[in-house]
């Protein structure tokens, strides 16, 4: 056996440099999986259950367990991986793209949708407050909502937890209205 670098992942090819990754072992799995987790977040793929409700396996996505490209590598849970690829004598024909459990994947659960704006608002926040020095919550929020098309109760969610205790934002209340600022 021998190692190959591929995008800071290691593969195990034998001499004919064929890389299986049918059986990944523990060692091989704590390098895939924190990859994934930074890529895709952990939750399924198919479903979108998240890693606190259902365990998560690594699947190839084009059931093919020697291309070991990372783009090649998904989260599923286990029953969505079943569904995808069920036992080899249970097959009745090959099957060549994953159906979804819950919903088309032409259509954005809310988890996904939230994924990919929660970072687009917090970028608009902190790019609004920088160049302003205080703007008022409630334009924040309302403004946020408008860019994104979120609803204002969803980016006054992610306001609060971005002026939390841990967040870089603060919050100061006057007598009338409620300004954020950075931390200082």
């Amino acid at each position: 056996m021998r190692e190959l670098q591929v995008k800071g992942i290691t593969k195990l090819s034998d001499q004919r440099g064929d890389v299986n990754m049918s059986n990944m072992n523990s060692r091989k799995r704590k390098i895939v999986y924190p990859y994934l987790k930074e890529k895709f977040g952990t939750y399924c793929q198919m479903c979108q259950a998240l890693e606190s409700e259902r365990e998560l396996v690594i699947d190839h996505i084009d059931n093919n367990n020697s291309n070991d490209n990372p783009n090649n590598w998904q989260f599923l849970c286990r029953s969505c991986n079943y569904i995808k690829n069920p036992r080899l004598k249970e097959r009745k024909e090959p099957l060549d793209v994953c159906v979804g459990v819950s919903r088309p994947f032409d259509i954005p659960s809310e988890i996904k949708i939230n994924r990919e704006r929660e970072p687009l608002f917090r970028k608009y926040v902190e790019e609004e407050v920088k160049a302003n020095v205080q703007v008022l919550e409630q334009e924040l929020i309302n403004s946020g909502a408008e860019k994104l098309g979120l609803s204002p109760r969803t980016t006054d969610r992610y306001l609060k937890k971005m002026y939390s205790s841990i967040g870089k934002l603060q919050r100061i209340k006057t007598k009338t209205e409620c300004y954020i600022i950075m931390k200082g």
